[in-house]
């Protein structure tokens, strides 16, 4: 497949303005474009929280010349990056948006380099194509407006892979000669220059050791071995290698124990070979709609180069130089693409790992659509005329993927931290404690961070220092117990003094224990929040309720996707407040907000107060629900006059959005208001197998009427938790052990089920017992019982049997018939 641009030898002043006005107007639009959006995340969207520790390390250069960090430690990561933005933010002074100019500017220069790679190589149509890609595609824009050093990779790795193509595809001369000599003495050139933009991209970002061995490979595979001793290429590999050396070196020595421990929580590489896994992750960024046409052009153009490299013996430098561009470049992505698919740890699969590789694939891809359509048409101007219409259908289909990114928000640590540098007197209090997950975000926006606060997945951001754990960025000290925790908020009081805790939804959600989480809730409020990043502030020591009662539900009580599995109150006192924690955890995915609402009810069925609200005080949402229960604090205020009697706690979940309960409201705890029931008159004891316990009863008469009503006065009480909720039955039995008057029913007519009893508890209920009219004379026994009303199943007595005999009863003639 011939894809060069057709050129002629001579080519005029004006017709080589009239080839700049084809590419050269067009070109400037759409880095115009470029910008556009660019400029657009750099203006809309948050900072990302990374981009807090290279603004933080440019401040360290600023002041002391290195990004060395208070801790000691050096920050190795994107370490040219640091001295680009340091000299940014010198030059134009210290903004967010200063600090992202250099990636939109190494993104411009991405799209720029793009275009000319594929213009001097293939031809401008193809460098135009994966322009246009590359402009569009949305991880480029996201990073193109980010202060990382994702873009000034992608940049100089451009540029590595361009100048090593250059150095390997130059002719070897056979024989001296003052043209070949040139040709010699430019691959020597390019070789070096190779080796200049590796250095360069090795000390923006370390992934590019990964392309390294690539590279190698084509240089043998076009060269061969020999070629490796020439001296430019010798020297230009020598300098390679002892770069990565001395990475290696500034990476053990500024930063001790970083890699190894990283290489132990998330590994960076090993045999991983979780093809499943690595394929869900990355395949979207090569088979979506709107990227299709690039993964179908690159197959397409590989495909052809392949089998014109077999038509020529698979000599690669007998090749047109563009085929040979399609198969260097297509090796070096795909050398990539394999090793991230199949070493890079699971941690690290995310797009932006594959951006500094992904313009090969445009350049490629672009290569093969180009020369299909010229396979097609021949006629120049219908050539110009198709690639326009390409163009406006690649708009049609990535724009809106594009802007979507711009809609995108993260997590607005920028927003909080403005408030709380705002919001903290000047100077600020020195009795103040400032905590956060994120201390270089701190540091960066209010000079300092007193606390790491983190409980999980924190080991390889901390180091030791005089036997203390440090973060290594800010050399803030580790707060990682609930211990630590409260030590702090119960430190000496200082009258204006503050603890802040600066964190997000999520990682509130899923850094931090129960413990931990529920002091958080009980202690701070909160005093700002945006874009699901919170500023919490406790001003003193609120001594948390002693509950009275606790208990874990088993089963737990559900309201699918929620589900209840233990709550605790206090004291229930009318006039008084009732404080109230319930515990919820999801039972699958949520994706909306739920409420709670808990609601104190009468045995008539009466509300008489009622507490709604979000759980856990809405500082968690409940999309961010998981298997670990999340306090929801309620304070309930129970009415001053309050009739003796029993009294119910109901709770409810309702959507927020549509005030739609998921379920009626189910009970969980009853309370009794006045004093106990009275003893009872007789003394029993009885007890069942599952801990049910009959106190006693009072004294039941020797002889009845017939047609008369007796009323069975029964005390209960419960040696266990019981998870059932059982009817109970009072017969009046005759000698055929038939029933002749009865009461079955749940306790307090349903109004509080046994599941509900407090252990050691009393529960006197009254059962009243109509004896028929024309029941025989004669003798009767008294008999007590429980069973499932589902399945009718009688509780056992732990001396036998289903059934407690009370006494026997003489039914007289009826007093009618006297």
């Amino acid at each position: 497949m011939k894809i060069i641009e057709p050129t002629s030898p001579l080519i005029t002043p004006s017709r080589h303005l009239k080839k700049i006005w084809v590419w050269g107007i067009p070109l400037a639009l759409l880095l115009l474009i470029a910008f556009w959006l660019r400029w657009r995340y750099v203006q809309d969207i948050s900072l990302y929280v990374d981009e807090f520790t290279t603004l933080w390390a440019a401040r360290r250069v600023q002041q002391i010349g290195a990004p060395i960090m208070p801790s000691g430690v050096l920050y190795t990561r994107g370490l040219l990056a640091s001295y680009v933005e340091a000299a940014f933010l010198t030059l134009f002074g210290f903004s967010y948006t200063v600090g992202r100019l250099p990636s939109l500017l190494f993104g411009l220069g991405a799209i720029l380099m793009t275009f000319v790679i594929g213009k001097r190589v293939w031809n401008w149509r193809v460098g135009w194509l994966a322009a246009v890609g590359l402009t569009l595609l949305p991880e480029a824009i996201i990073w193109g407006g980010r202060a990382r050093f994702y873009t000034q990779l992608q940049f100089f790795v451009l540029l590595m892979v361009w100048a090593a193509f250059e150095a390997i595809t130059v002719p070897h001369p056979p024989t001296p000669s003052p043209e070949r000599k040139g040709c010699f003495r430019r691959g020597g050139v390019h070789a070096l220059i190779f080796a200049v933009l590796f250095i360069l991209a090795l000390f923006s970002q370390e992934e590019t050791i990964l392309l390294y061995p690539s590279i190698l490979l084509g240089w043998v595979l076009w060269r061969g071995w020999r070629n490796r001793r020439r001296p430019p290429v010798l020297l230009a590999h020598g300098l390679c290698l002892t770069a990565m050396g001395v990475r290696y070196m500034v990476e053990k020595l500024g930063q001790p124990g970083y890699f190894e421990t990283m290489q132990a929580q998330r590994p960076y590489i090993g045999l991983i070979f979780d093809l499943r896994g690595a394929w869900t992750a990355y395949a979207p960024l090569l088979i979506a709609p709107e990227r299709l046409v690039w993964t179908v052009g690159a197959l397409l153009a590989v495909i052809i180069a392949l089998v014109a490299l077999r038509n020529v013996r698979w000599q690669l430098l007998a090749l047109s130089r563009a085929q040979q561009a399609t198969l260097f470049f297509a090796l070096q992505f795909l050398f990539v693409l394999v090793v991230i698919l199949t070493l890079v740890g699971t941690a690290w699969r995310e797009a932006r790992y594959l951006l500094l590789i992904q313009p090969f694939w445009l350049l490629v891809g672009a290569a093969g659509v180009i020369g299909l359509l010229d396979r097609l048409i021949h006629h120049q101007v219908l050539r110009i005329a198709s690639l326009a219409l390409l163009t406006v259908l690649i708009f049609a289909t990535s724009l809106q993927p594009a802007l979507a990114v711009l809609t995108q928000q993260v997590e607005g640590y920028d927003l909080a931290l403005g408030y709380l540098a705002s919001a903290r007197k000047s100077p600020p209090d020195a009795n103040d404690v400032v905590m956060s997950p994120q201390p270089p975000a701190c540091a960066l926006v209010l000079g300092s961070c007193n606390y790491y606060a983190v409980q999980r997945d924190y080991a390889e951001f901390v180091i030791k220092r005089n036997n203390i754990l440090i973060d290594r960025w800010t050399g803030s000290q580790l707060l990682n117990t609930n211990a630590q925790l409260q030590a702090v908020l119960q430190r000496p009081a200082q009258p204006a003094a503050h603890t802040w805790f600066v964190t997000d939804s999520f990682r509130l959600a899923t850094r931090y224990e129960p413990d931990f989480v529920r002091t958080v809730i009980e202690q701070f409020d909160l005093a700002f929040q945006a874009r699901g990043v919170m500023v919490l502030r406790a001003d003193r020591w609120r001594e948390p309720p002693e509950p009275q009662v606790t208990k874990q539900l088993a089963p737990p009580l559900l309201f699918t996707p929620l589900a209840l599995t233990r709550w605790e109150r206090g004291d229930a006192k009318p006039g008084a407040d009732l404080p109230l924690t319930l515990f919820w955890q999801a039972t699958q995915i949520i994706a909306q907000q739920f409420n709670t609402s808990v609601r104190l009810v009468a045995a008539d069925g009466k509300i008489l107060a009622q507490k709604d609200g979000p759980p856990a005080r809405g500082l968690i949402p409940t999309n961010l629900f998981f298997a670990t229960p999340v306090p929801d604090l309620k304070i309930l205020a129970i009415p001053a006059m309050l009739a003796p009697g029993r009294y119910r706690l109901d709770v409810s979940v309702y959507d927020v959005a549509t005030l739609t309960p998921l379920t009626q409201p189910q009970a969980f705890d009853w309370f009794t208001v006045g004093p106990p029931p009275a003893a009872p008159q007789q003394k029993i004891g009885a007890q069942w197998t599952n801990g049910l316990q009959l106190v006693g009863a009072d004294h039941l008469p020797l002889t009845i009427h017939a047609g008369e009503t007796l009323n069975v006065r029964l005390v209960w009480s419960t040696a266990a938790a019981i998870a059932q909720d059982y009817t109970v039955f009072v017969h009046l039995v005759g000698t055929d052990g038939k029933p002749v008057a009865q009461s079955d029913r749940a306790p307090e007519n349903g109004f509080y089920p046994t599941s509900g009893w407090h252990v050691g508890e009393w529960v006197a209920d009254t059962y009243a017992l109509a004896v028929p009219a024309d029941v025989p004379v004669g003798r009767y026994q008294w008999v007590v019982g429980l069973y499932q009303p589902a399945t009718q199943e009688r509780l056992v007595l732990k001396t036998g049997g289903d059934g407690l005999t009370l006494g026997e009863l003489t039914i007289v003639t009826n007093r009618q018939n006297k």
